[in-house]
């Protein structure tokens, strides 16, 4: 069987009506399932956070991790002014905090969570892993900003036995609009 090389006239694009195009597109995206963050850093009126699923590794050398925040995000505008944030890795256990970090009001998120302090930004206590960044570079990205930043320290409790023993489980992730843990 030989392929023809001859070209084909390009087919016109038929283009649905942006906010159509959009749902689509949101639609599609949830078919690719995520892990569960929640990005903290430090205000002048206590710890501040937010839920996101837009995170991943980067780079070994240096080490690095990428954030996509919408750019309108009152945390983002506080982790470029503190240039240090977290990334806490959610356990399946943590839906209920990932559903207060997406929908209190910004300086009401903390309450009654437990953290602690590392390098002057807040951990979350339950969290399944943590990461501390410093600020390495942001650029735009759309609608929302890519934010780069520089690890200075992972700590994850992956220990099979430790984890067992803890009850930390395993990962939460989001999947077709819904939180779900890893069977």
């Amino acid at each position: 069987m030989t392929h023809s090389t001859v070209p084909r006239p390009p087919q016109p694009v038929r283009t649905a009506p942006d906010e159509q195009r959009q749902r689509r597109f949101r639609r599609v995206m949830a078919e690719l399932p995520a892990g569960v963050t929640v990005l903290t850093t430090t205000s002048p009126h206590g710890p501040v956070g937010m839920t996101t699923s837009a995170v991943t590794s980067l780079s070994m050398d240096p080490m690095l991790v990428l954030a996509c925040l919408h750019h309108r995000s009152g945390t983002l505008d506080l982790i470029l002014r503190h240039q240090a944030f977290v990334v806490n890795v959610l356990p399946d256990t943590m839906d209920d905090i990932s559903q207060i970090f997406a929908e209190k009001p910004l300086l009401e998120r903390f309450s009654g969570v437990p953290h602690h302090y590392e390098d002057t930004v807040p951990v979350l206590d339950d969290a399944l892993a943590s990461i501390t960044c410093r600020v390495h570079t942001t650029y735009p990205g759309g609608d929302h900003t890519i934010l780069i930043g520089s690890v200075t320290n992972a700590d994850a409790d992956t220990d099979a036995a430790g984890d067992a023993e803890r009850g930390r489980g395993r990962p939460l992730v989001r999947h077709r609009g819904a939180y779900r843990g890893l069977t």
